[in-house]
């Protein structure tokens, strides 16, 4: 197996393990007062620990095609985009906190000895960061991919 192959599946197993099996055991390992707090709060903790678990999975299935397909593949380019839309996944998920919709713009209230306390989290300023990061990282892949294309042409012969 060469070592891009090897890489990738390390990186696959890796991202298993933090991403999806961490998640899966975490309730487990929970103190109960966390997680009725969570509850109390409105976080859906089993909803947003599902959605890292699929994104997880998803994130290692894109790093296994990566490693196993070639780099003038037009399966490569789409599988580094497909990465790419994941890490803003993520970033939406763990910013929303399980909440899509929210888009970074995260509330929940808490009530604790008589007292309630009303948290707004305004974190959109970080979704837009990461959303144009992403598009730059995507006409990155392109560019890559352009000049993995160049690279593998036969001498004296330009790629469509």
């Amino acid at each position: 197996m060469s070592d891009k192959k090897m890489g990738s599946v390390i990186s696959a197993l890796i991202t298993l393990i933090i991403f999806v099996g961490v998640p899966y055991m975490l309730p487990q390992y929970l103190p109960p007062n966390i997680a009725d707090m969570a509850s109390e709060a409105g976080i859906d903790l089993p909803s947003f620990l599902n959605q890292i678990m699929v994104l997880g999975g998803v994130t290692a299935a894109i790093t296994l095609v990566k490693g196993f397909v070639d780099k003038t593949g037009g399966i490569y380019l789409l599988a580094s985009i497909a990465q790419n839309v994941s890490a803003l996944a993520f970033t939406v998920v763990f910013l929303g906190i399980g909440n899509y919709a929210s888009l970074g713009l995260t509330e929940y209230t808490i009530a604790m000895d008589g007292a309630v306390s009303h948290i707004t989290m305004d974190l959109r300023v970080f979704i837009y960061l990461t959303v144009g990061v992403v598009c730059l990282r995507i006409i990155q892949s392109y560019i890559e991919w352009n000049e993995a294309k160049v690279e593998a042409a036969p001498p004296g012969r330009i790629p469509p």
